[in-house]
Order: structure tokens, then sequence, then C-alpha cells
């Protein structure tokens, strides 16, 4: 149900069921557009901390990549939510 509402109440939200776990994930594009409607949901829906992961995914331009900056938008996000952050390198 909190995927739905998920794409309900966040602009530009979505959502897909990990069949391996079977739960669902939701995705939300890390705009400050959406940070009040995302905090908004978090609060509502009660998302404990281990529910919550903000993914960084960078390009490698250079291998091997030694160095990875991580978006303004991420830091303005946690002053919003406590989440843990993964980074994938692709």
């Amino acid at each position: 149900m909190q995927a739905y509402t998920l794409k309900k109440e966040i602009t530009g939200a979505w959502f897909y069921k990990d069949d391996s776990t079977d739960f669902f994930i939701g995705l939300v594009p890390l705009e400050e557009r959406f940070f009040d409607e995302l905090n908004d949901y978090v609060i509502r829906q009660q998302i404990n901390y281990d529910a919550c992961d903000l993914l960084v995914k960078a390009k490698s331009t250079n291998a091997p990549l030694t160095e990875i900056s991580i978006p303004y938008a991420v830091n303005k996000m946690l002053k919003y939510i406590d989440c843990k952050i993964t980074v994938a390198i692709e």
C-alpha cells in the first residue's frame, strides 16, 4: 500500500516489486522541488531509517575511479529525512 501511496503523493515517483525479496522498491527523483512532499510522505507513512536508502549512481569516465562527487541535493535531502546512502559506480 505504501508504494501506491508514494506514487500518488509524490510527483515523479514510481515503484517496482523486487521478486527476490517480495518487497516493493519506491524511487523518487532527488530534486529539491520534491523534498517537502517526500518529507511529508516519510513522516505520514512512518518509514524507518533501515527502510530508507538514498542511492547515488555515478558513471566512471576514467578507470580506476578514485573520487566521486556526491550531488549537493543529497546533502540537502539529509536535512529533511534520515537515510543511509548507497553509492553505485557503473
